[in-house]
């Protein structure tokens, strides 16, 4: 929906929860809210989103990278 409006994500007991940011000197911090005012348009780019299995909180974490092009360069050295 990052087109239109604000990143909204609804869980699996179908709440809907809106994607925001604050900053902490560097760092970066991400976080769900039900509140929509001052929402992200949409996910920072390398992460996805995950929901807790327990009790239906979404969070956001890099993407996993798999495949050829996903290694590392030690691990492309043992190959």
């Amino acid at each position: 929906m990052g087109i239109f409006g604000p990143f909204v994500y609804e869980n699996k007991k179908k709440e809907k929860f809106w994607l925001h940011s604050k900053q902490r000197g560097k760092v970066t911090l991400y976080f769900f809210t039900k509140n929509p005012i001052g929402a992200l348009p949409s996910i920072p780019k390398g992460f996805e989103v995950v929901e807790n299995p327990k009790t239906g909180m979404p969070y956001l974490r890099k993407k996993k990278v798999s495949g050829f092009f996903g290694l590392r360069k030690k691990e492309e050295k043992k190959v």
